[in-house]
């Protein structure tokens, strides 16, 4: 059997480490938005779709900025961690040098916010509101693997930028 198929199927020892240090919560995490999304668009259209604007342009311009620098941000994000899945490095450079989880940060507040207020619904804007406290309790477990496979390092990084927002002092270099 070719390897790319023992690591897809085989999720014990080595490859679910390799695993979780490639995808992390993210696909759980991503998994649960989505239903979360899919639940609040049901009591949407159950409660009549009350709408946040009667004439919307302006929230399908702050949508399209925030799906647009979601993207942006989480393209960012891939490109500055492949040097860190090549070389089992910790990567603090690029985005991850002000958050320590900047793909989560563009999927939570960036896109999922953008397509929230695409759909003018004061019901959907709770996504956001649910999904933040959502994936603050599912990183923990990512974390705990960072800190388990780069120790005192993590732990340093860790105390110096915020999980999904930049602590004041990383933004400004106090």
């Amino acid at each position: 059997m070719p390897a790319p198929l023992i690591f897809i199927t085989d999720f014990g020892g080595a490859n679910r480490m390799r695993f979780q240090k490639i995808f992390g919560v993210g696909p759980l995490g991503a998994l649960l938005s989505l239903f979360l999304l899919a639940l609040l668009g049901g009591l949407d259209r159950l409660a009549g779709q009350p709408a946040i604007a009667q004439h919307p342009g302006f929230l399908y311009a702050a949508a399209l900025v925030l799906i647009l620098s979601g993207a942006g941000l989480h393209v960012w994000s891939f490109m500055t961690l492949r040097s860190w899945w090549r070389d089992d490095r910790l990567c603090t450079r690029g985005p991850f040098r002000f958050v320590r989880h900047p793909m989560y940060t563009a999927w939570i507040t960036l896109i999922v916010g953008g397509l929230v207020l695409t759909c003018n619904s004061w019901i959907m804007l709770a996504g956001p509101a649910i999904l933040h406290p959502l994936w603050h309790r599912l990183v923990p477990q990512e974390e705990k693997m960072m800190t388990t496979v780069f120790g005192d390092a993590y732990r340093q990084y860790a105390d110096r930028t915020g999980r999904f927002l930049p602590r004041w002092h990383s933004l400004w270099g106090s």
